[in-house]
Order: structure tokens, then C-alpha cells, then sequence
């Protein structure tokens, strides 16, 4: 190789590898924001399923007030947990309604857990 073609392709090799910088970049940007909104639905996911826990915790308080037995408490508490499944697929769509109904489903099996355990 000649000394012009050597520094022709080092030239090409250092503008190359600018560009794989730029687009590393912009790649580590694009993940560090899909990221972020992944931990912000997490979060408001956290927030969605300690206030539910925390309505069912108030309602068990009710409800014993009441007199009612754990074996009815929790069959009320079901069937709230079955309305609100129904009304979640309702209100949402696509995807999300997915993640809704998991999170749902795993609080309706918290709250049936009682009647499992002997």
C-alpha cells in the first residue's frame, strides 16, 4: 500500500468511527429513555397496587367491624376484586390491558390466599 491510500484509509477508519460513536449515542440515549419510562410505569404501578392493597386492608377493617367472617370477608372481597378486573378491561386497550389484568389477577390471588392456607 502507498503512503496516500495508507492515510486515505486510516481517514475513513477515524470518520467511521466517529460515526459509530454518534450513533452509540444516540442508541445509549434512546435506551436510557426507554429505561426511565419503564421505571416511571413501575412506579405508578407500585402506587396503583399499595392503594389497592390498601382499600382491601380498610375494607377487611370494615368488615370485621361488622362481624363478618374471614371466609365472607374474602368472598366479597373477591368478587370487588372480579368487578374490578371486568371494569379495567373495559377501560383500557391494547397492551396495557394486559399488564392491568396481571396485576389484578395477582391481588385477586392475594386476597384468596386466606382461603388456600389451612
Amino acid at each position: 500500500m502507498s503512503e496516500s491510500a495508507l492515510q486515505a484509509h486510516v481517514s475513513r477508519q477515524a470518520v467511521l468511527t466517529r460515526a459509530m460513536t454518534g450513533r452509540e449515542r444516540k442508541v445509549d440515549s434512546l435506551r436510557h429513555a426507554i429505561d426511565s419510562l419503564l421505571e416511571l410505569i413501575l412506579r405508578i404501578g407500585d402506587l396503583i397496587v399499595s392503594g389497592i392493597i390498601t382499600i382491601e386492608l380498610w375494607l377487611r377493617g370494615q368488615l370485621d367491624q361488622f362481624g363478618l367472617p374471614p371466609m365472607i370477608q374474602t368472598a366479597i372481597l373477591a368478587v370487588l376484586a372480579i368487578l374490578l378486573v371486568v371494569g379495567s378491561l373495559r377501560l383500557f386497550g391494547g397492551l396495557i390491558r394486559i399488564a392491568v389484568i396481571l396485576v389484578l389477577m395477582l391481588i385477586a390471588i392475594h386476597i384468596l390466599l386466606p382461603l388456600v392456607r389451612p
